[in-house]
This record gives C-alpha cells, structure tokens and sequence, in this order.
C-alpha cells in the first residue's frame, strides 16, 4: 500500500544533470526541465554562468540558494548545488525545487516583518502621544503658573483699592474688575483640571465637612449674581440631611457651582432653582440627591450627550463667554463618586441637571469651621521678620502692600534662588513665604536645603509655599521636604494674612 501511495501522491523535485568540464550537458533525468544533451548549461539560464569556473576544481562542494529559474515557460525558485571530483569524472550538478517552501517562508517572513513594523510604529506613535501629553501638561502647568502671578496682583490692588476713596461709579468699575478676574481665576483652575483629568491624575481627597454650610454658602453667593442678572432663585435643603458628612467639600463645591454658573448664563428670564434632598441612610452611607432647574434656553435632544465633551459648547460662543470645559469637569468628578450626572431638557423650556452622591456619615467628627471673610489679627506687639523667596515682581508688590498695610511685618525679599541660603544664615526670620517655580530651582528643593542647616532655629522656622500646584501628589513632596503650609495662587489678603498667622505667635 505505501510503494502505491508514494506512487501515485510522491512528487519528485529533484534533477539531475552531469557536465563536463565546459558545461555541456552530458546527461539529465529532466524531472523538473526538459532539456536536451549536448547544450551548454550557460543557454538554460543566465545563472549557470557562474558554475563554468568551478567546474575544473577537484573534490569540492558548491550550493546556492533561492535560485529562480525560468525555462519553458516554467518558473521555479531552487537550491543549486555543484559536486565536483577529479579530472577523471565529470561533475554533477543537482536542482532542488523548493518553490513551496520558499513561497511558505516568504510569507511568514512578510508576516512577521509586517508584524514587527507595526509594533514599531506603535512604539513610536506611542512614544510620540506620551512626549506630546508631558509637553502640553508642561506647558499647561507653566502657562497657568504665569497667569496666577497677575491674577493674583489683579485680586490683591482690587482689594487695596477698594478701601480707598472711591465714587460709585469708581466701584462699579472695581466689581467689573474683579468680576473679570474671577472669572479668569475660574478658566485657568478648569483647564489645569483638565490636564490632570487626562492623565488620571486628579482625584478625590475625603475629610469630614458642614455639608448643610456648604449648600448655604454656595446659595448665598448665587442668589445674589442671580438677582444681579433679574432672576429669581429658589432653594431648599432637607432637614433630614446629615449635618457632617465624609466627602471632598472643595470637588462639591465645584460640581455644584459649575451647575449654577452653567444656569445663570444660559437663562435670560425665569428662575433658578437648587434642591438638595436625602434619598437614604444606608450602611453608614447617606445618598444624596443635588438637582439644578433653569428657564433657560435649553438643549436640543441631539446634544445632550456632547455637552459633557471637552471644549465643548453648543451655542454661540459669541453670545456665552467660557471654554466649554465645566460640565466635562462636573461628569469627571461625579463618576468619581461612582455616580451619574443626569440632564433632561427641552428647547427654550429649560434643563434640569441632577445626580445622587454618597457620603460617610461621620457622627463623631466636627469639621473646624473657618471664617474665609474675616481675617484674624495676630495678638502681639512684636514685629515679625519674614523672607519672601519671590521672582515675580507683581507678587512681591501684592505681598508687600497686603504686610505694610498691617504693621506688625519686616519683609525681605529674595528673587535669586541662589540667594537664599546665604540670607537665611546671616539673619533671623521668623517665617519664609516660599515660591515653588523659581527660575533656577524648585522652591522645595531649597526648603530641603533650609531644613539641613546646623542651627536649630533653621530646622524649626515655619515655611510656607506660594504655589498653584495644590495637588494630592504635590502636597505630600512639599510635607517631605519640610513644607509647613500652602498658600495656593492666586491667593488674596485674608488667605495670605491667616495662614501667616497660624505660625506668628
């Protein structure tokens, strides 16, 4: 049965063929070629040229691969090899059809090639994408630190001017002023979010806070910019609500006021409305219900989901000043709660935007409580020495009228990073206000230096850092490095004057 298998499936891929010592053909089987004797191989295929030399060498071996042959009308690609022996016997040449094989290993090879290329290109385009997001993150993060040093020169003579005699139409001038500014203050904290949303690098810090004071507040401040705008506002807060709850107060804050802001601009008559009710109590978790209604100009049914996009606004940018870049922020940090954000809306009716958020309940816990409109005196007739380690000329002005205007402060000023050192040993300060982007070096580097110095009065003076970079990853390198506080950019007189006087006794 095997010799007839073979016979009838074998395929035979090998001829031979005897030469003499020129190349002419002595003898062949003509298994894959039908060639005649006593022509030179030289006229079957321009290849065998190169076999003429080697014909006269004795006892040696010649092979060749990936040959390709093309003779009557037949092509196949071959491993050639040349035996040779003495001048005596004529030598042997042998043609091994390995079309299949080579067509096979051709394309693997074309495969894995195509395979290792692709994965380059994704290397590269990955390696591209990364270099791309650390550029726009680095620029993000310069641009917004150089705008914060203006900002914060805007807030700072604002607030100075402001004491000062002015008419009335002098102060409409000053709150359109300042309205501006906190307006620009809002785009620059949005878009520095935004890259940190990007990257996953923005997250949720839980402390215990008044969340019935947070709605309060948050309801004090937009009554009244609804008011200015002839709307009315309305709002109520369950009294089943849990005074103190667990969550991030500051990323509430935001959700809430970007809703409302949101509310107020796209509503030119009517009314805005904010509830904030107790679903349940459950597991030592309270859900939340938070709902925002306006008579504004509403969204169509087809956008409804693109306005959650960044950069992002479906109306006219020419009509609605901003980026676009609140509500991407709001559904960011609500699905970071495990929730949703949910809008129902309807054109020139209005929208409605809701979600349920849940809070530990902390019945042991009290929040401390601080007054952000009242600053508090520090009790004590010394002057205080504090440095001010500073590059920007607007900032070193803002703090310097924020201290005069108090009395109780020496200011020395440092601009150059290398500077700082050397003042700190020939002097004694009671306090350091650090910058943390200086020209030559990070502000927390220097702070590192300040605490490895020898005097126990160096290791212990109180150091705060002036920065916009208040992140959960920022915040611990700046405690490593022997940070005490932070005074976050742009700040204002009450924020700068009560974090000194934490320190100042």
């Amino acid at each position: 049965m095997l010799e007839t298998y073979k016979k009838q499936h074998a395929k035979t891929i090998i001829q031979y063929l005897v030469v003499d010592f020129n190349g002419q053909i002595l003898e062949t089987d003509n298994v894959l070629f039908d060639i005649k004797n006593e022509q030179n191989i030289t006229n079957i295929n321009p290849f065998f040229e190169t076999l003429i030399p080697l014909l006269k060498s004795e006892n040696e071996d010649y092979f060749f691969n990936c040959i390709h042959l093309h003779l009557n009308e037949k092509l196949i690609t071959a491993d050639i090899s040349l035996k040779t022996f003495n001048k005596e016997t004529y030598p042997l040449i042998t043609i091994v059809d390995l079309t299949s094989h080579y067509k096979h290993y051709q394309t693997t090879a074309q495969v894995r090639n195509e395979s290792v290329i692709n994965s380059e290109v994704l290397e590269l385009k990955n390696s591209y994408l990364k270099e791309k997001e650390e550029f726009k993150n680095r620029f993000i993060a310069n641009f917004s630190h150089e705008l914060r040093d203006p900002i914060t020169g805007i807030i700072t003579f604002s607030d100075i001017l402001k004491n000062t005699q002015l008419n009335d139409e002098q102060l409409n001038y000053l709150q359109i002023l300042k309205s501006s500014s906190n307006f620009l203050k809002k785009m620059v904290d949005d878009i520095l979010d935004i890259s940190r949303i990007e990257v996953g690098k923005l997250e949720l810090t839980i402390k215990p806070f008044d969340i019935r004071s947070l709605i309060q507040d948050i309801n004090a401040n937009y009554s009244i910019r609804a008011k200015e705008k002839g709307l009315e506002y309305f709002s109520s807060i369950d009294e089943k609500l849990p005074a103190i709850v667990g969550g991030d107060a500051l990323r509430l804050r935001q959700v809430l006021t970007n809703l409302l802001d949101n509310a107020i601009k796209f509503t030119e008559k009517g009314n805005i409305t904010f509830n904030v009710s107790l679903n349940q109590i459950r597991a030592q978790k309270a859900n939340v219900h938070f709902e925002i209604t306006d008579t504004g100009i509403g969204i169509a049914p087809d956008k409804l989901e693109s306005i959650f996009e960044n950069f992002t606004q479906i109306n006219n940018p020419l009509s609605f000043k901003g980026a676009g870049l609140g509500l991407a922020i709001v559904k960011y940090l609500v699905e970071l709660t495990r929730s949703k954000i949910s809008v129902k809306s309807s054109l020139g009716k209005g929208s409605i935007f809701s979600t349920n958020i849940n809070f530990k309940i902390e019945t042991s816990k009290k929040p401390h409580k601080k007054d952000k409109t009242l600053i508090k005196e520090i009790r004590s007739d010394k002057k205080f020495n504090i440095l001010l380690v500073e590059d920007s000329e607007i900032t070193q002005l803002s703090i310097l009228k924020i201290l005069a205007k108090k009395g109780q402060f020496f200011l020395d000023i440092v601009s150059n990073a290398n500077d700082v050192i050397p003042r700190i040993e020939s002097s004694e300060f009671d306090l350091v206000l650090m910058d943390i982007k200086l020209q030559d070096q990070w502000g927390d580097e220097i702070a590192k230096k300040i605490r490895k110095l020898p005097e126990r009065e160096h290791k212990k003076v109180p150091i705060i850092a002036l920065t916009a970079k208040v992140f959960s990853e920022d915040l611990k390198k700046y405690k490593k490095a022997g940070i005490n506080d932070v005074i976050k950019k742009p700040f204002d007189e009450i924020s700068l004057l009560n974090t000194i006087g934490k320190y100042l006794k």
